[in-house]
């Protein structure tokens, strides 16, 4: 074969390629656009606007991030989508995080999501939290007292305002329990087994932060009055 030849070749080859690709669908007949036009062409823009757009409590859960390395900021976008995601409906069981066959199975998927975003938003304010709790107060912190005492009731807001979230995990993963089938949401499943068993009990947890920063205040308020250093 000489090159003339094999560079045509290559060249018809090529083009189609690039036809099998990118079809002219405005010139094809009824018959072959039922043929070869990819049903997604016949959504309308409106649904289609659903697929880059969040609107469901998946969508926003599917939002969650949390880098290595976060901050506050990053924090508190995850608690408002995660917020979102709560007031939002859930997706059409088709399109579920996991394959859903049966309604005892979407009804246990519900509950185990509910269950787990609460936890999420928890441990988001906890976290916010432990950036404001100081861990042991010193007797050389009266001299930052006034900060100090800011930043504990900062901590304590943030332990309040987590404990709503834990009361509503917890009924959920009740609720959850009360389905007696297996999901595949195999981390969920293991939470709520935690929570059931005791095990994993942030009731307690948080009342112990608050007993702590009361503590706390009120070593730092000694110390003050006693004159610090």
């Amino acid at each position: 074969m000489n090159k003339k030849k094999f560079i045509t070749l290559l060249l018809i080859a090529v083009a189609s390629n690039l036809l099998a690709e990118d079809y002219p669908y405005q010139y094809f007949s009824k018959k072959e656009k039922d043929k070869y036009v990819p049903f997604s062409d016949y959504i309308p823009q409106i649904r289609l606007h659903y697929q880059t757009v969040p609107h469901y409590l998946e969508d926003y859960y599917l939002l969650y991030g949390l880098k290595q390395y976060y901050n506050e900021n990053t924090l508190r976008k995850n608690i408002e989508r995660l917020k979102t995601a709560l007031r939002c409906k859930f997706r059409h069981p088709s399109m579920a995080l996991v394959k859903v066959e049966t309604e005892k199975e979407y009804l246990k998927y519900r509950n185990l999501m509910f269950m787990h975003i609460n936890l999420l938003i928890m441990r988001g304010h906890l976290s916010i939290a432990s950036r404001y709790d100081k861990r042991k107060i010193f007797f050389y912190n009266t001299d930052f007292a006034r900060d100090i005492g800011e930043s504990l009731a900062l901590a304590d807001q943030h332990y309040t305002e987590a404990l709503p979230y834990w009361v509503s995990a917890r009924e959920y993963a009740n609720k959850a329990s009360g389905i007696k089938i297996i999901t595949d949401l195999g981390y969920m499943e293991t939470e709520r087994h935690s929570i059931m068993t005791g095990d994993l009990d942030f009731g307690k947890i948080i009342d112990n932060y608050r007993k702590n920063i009361i503590s706390k205040k009120q070593k730092l308020n000694e110390l003050t009055a006693a004159g610090g250093l």
